[in-house]
């Protein structure tokens, strides 16, 4: 017989490999394992990155000893009872395989208690050592140590005690932010590196992560249908990173990886930001728990939804709708070293008054309005930890001022007054001072002049003199042939020759760009999503059209020509930056004017012994 039933350690030491790749796993599944308990307050005290002692204590609803001893069997849980509760999960953990795992390649000792009774049990390695009584309060306390010790082939993965911490740092911030409610400490090596106080804002656990100078810059952002609701906090585009690993999604405040919600965040900021630039966002989606699986991946850290093109869809206009309802003009900001903000310094006074889009040939002159107070210069590297208790940081919660502005007030122009080099315009109206870049200026212009004009194909078609050939396996070349009614729609009439495909005609739109590599573009696009996005497509080949079409750097203009740029400019649906995503204007407001000159502290001038003789 070659077939044998494998004994309870070996299998646990098998779904341990499978979920426990490094300390912080063994974090998260335990934490996790708190927050189903309804703990209002967890500590997780680490050692050495983990690899000496993982800590974890709540005060959550704990187990009597019955519990105690059976939570170490596999698949044994509280959190499922039947088929139908596995398609309707609302809690973090449900496979009862974490504690048994984690027992399996650890020294593992539990003390629990419901209230009435409390309990310890000791696990070696897998092998159970003993259970005795504790007088412990209600909740739970776990203490992992020797991690494997006893599988040294894992070892040799773990990274340096640094880098392991640095896994736990990020995924106890995460998870603060998918439960702002629970307050969450973090010690390592007895250090306390992380701490919230779990009043419920969310604001208030951002700033701890990522600084004043973000949580001054994030937008709050607030969507719904009837399958989704969609809430949270999205950075204007100053805010912005070099990965997109500060996309922090959640699905029903379980943080999961979900690759449409953070696409559809993504292309929502394209048109502010540059490609490989990305933004700050934290969003959870709240959904039927029938209409999402939880259970497709290991360590349940992605999702699928049933309706996922309606929640890419909600989530992109929802993230389009609020940023182009902010003034997101670039700011002179004064750079600042970083610091522990005092109660006196959490002044969050942001101004969100709100400009209306229109299109590029109805918008009026229109210009930018001052902020009430700019925001710190922001640094590409985190703040450092503030370890104090953070309740003593905030006299009150966190919140957002928005601020109503009258349509008058957003129609004020810019008025020119000069050229720099050939390259810079310099105008003014009554909030301060701007410098617009000519060249990125007349892109962003020209830009949306030919997306309008793309918007409405000519399907006009025109015979080439060359055919353009493309050649394909035979298994793309199948599928292409399914879908070429798709290119057909957009003037792309696909004849079979040989081992691909030849093109005789295009119509008039498509005069102007590469056309053999935008059609292999279109040709991509159905074979992967059987579809042809055209506006998408035509994107990137608009912007290299625009700038060939600006002016370059050290031309000069009269007066009368920079001030038809700057005009045209605030038509703009988008004024802001350029297609590749560089600012075209910069706003310098009066505040800031007259620190630079050191002519006001604190409102006072500070000039001629503080007299007025010099203004």
């Amino acid at each position: 017989m070659k077939i044998k039933q494998l004994d309870d350690i070996l299998a646990n030491k098998i779904a341990a490999g499978e979920v426990i790749e490094r300390p912080a796993n063994v974090v998260k599944e335990l934490v996790e394992n708190s927050i189903d308990a309804s703990s209002s307050k967890i500590d997780i005290i680490i050692e050495e990155g983990g690899m000496n002692l993982i800590q974890i204590i709540d005060d959550g609803s704990g187990m009597d000893k019955e519990d105690a001893r059976l939570c170490f069997s596999r698949h044994a849980t509280s959190k499922i009872y039947n088929d139908q509760d596995l398609f309707c999960i609302q809690t973090l953990g449900f496979r009862g395989e974490a504690i048994p795992s984690i027992a399996s390649i650890s020294h593992f000792v539990l003390k629990t208690s419901d209230g009435n009774q409390g309990s310890t049990v000791i696990y070696e390695f897998g092998k159970f050592i003993e259970q005795k009584q504790s007088d412990l309060n209600r909740g739970t306390n776990i203490s992992v140590s020797k991690l494997f010790q006893n599988v040294p082939a894992r070892l040799k993965y773990i990274k340096s005690v640094n880098a392991e911490f640095a896994h736990i740092q990020n995924y106890v911030e995460r998870l603060s932010l998918s439960h702002p409610d629970i307050a969450f400490t973090l010690i390592h090596n007895d250090k306390t590196t992380y701490k919230t106080n779990g009043n419920g804002n969310l604001l208030e656990v951002i700033h701890q992560i990522y600084g004043l100078s973000v949580v001054k810059n994030m937008l709050n952002l607030k969507a719904g249908n009837d399958e989704f609701q969609i809430e949270g906090f999205i950075g204007k585009i100053e805010v912005n990173r070099a990965s997109k690993n500060h996309i922090v999604t959640m699905v029903n405040h379980r943080i999961v990886k979900n690759q449409v919600a953070i696409d559809a965040i993504n292309q929502a900021y394209r048109k502010y930001l540059a490609d490989n630039r990305y933004p700050i966002a934290v969003i959870n989606i709240e959904i039927d728990p029938y209409l999402v699986d939880v259970n497709v991946h290991p360590s349940k850290l992605e999702v699928k939804f049933s309706k996922e093109y309606e929640l890419k869809q909600l989530i992109f206009d929802a993230v389009s709708k609020t940023l182009e309802n902010v003034n997101l003009t670039y700011q002179v900001k004064e750079e600042r070293p970083v610091f522990k903000p005092q109660l006196d310094q959490m002044d969050l006074d942001i101004d969100f008054r709100q400009e209306i889009p229109t299109k590029v040939q109805e918008k009026p002159q229109a210009s930018f309005i001052q902020e009430k107070k700019q925001p710190l210069f922001v640094h590409e590297e985190k703040n450092e930890y503030i370890t104090e208790p953070v309740e003593k940081l905030f006299e009150e919660p966190i919140q957002l001022e928005k601020v109503e502005v009258s349509l008058k007030e957003m129609k004020k122009k810019i008025f020119v007054k000069a050229q720099i080099h050939g390259t810079y315009i310099v105008g003014e109206d009554d909030s301060g001072m701007y410098l617009i870049d000519q060249h990125a200026a007349q892109e962003r212009i020209n830009y949306e002049y030919f997306l309008e004009k793309y918007s409405h194909p000519d399907m006009t078609m025109r015979d080439l003199l060359i055919p353009i050939t493309v050649e394909y396996p035979l298994s793309e070349c199948m599928m292409i042939e399914e879908r070429k009614d798709l290119l057909k729609e957009v003037g792309i009439d696909l004849e079979p020759f040989g081992n691909g495909f030849i093109i005789k005609q295009l119509p008039m739109w498509m005069n102007q760009i590469n056309e053999h590599l935008f059609i292999e573009d279109m040709i991509q696009q159905i074979l992967k999503d059987n579809k042809i996005d055209l506006l998408s497509l035509q994107e990137h080949a608009i912007a290299t059209l625009s700038c060939k079409a600006s002016l370059k750097g050290n031309s000069h203009l009269s007066i009368e020509s920079m001030q038809t740029i700057v005009d045209n400019l605030m038509r703009c649906d988008n004024p802001y930056v350029c297609p590749h995503g560089r600012p075209t204007i910069i706003h310098y407001s009066a505040y800031e004017l007259e620190k630079l000159f050191k002519r006001s502290y604190n409102g006072k001038s500070n000039c001629c012994n503080w007299t007025n003789k010099c203004w």
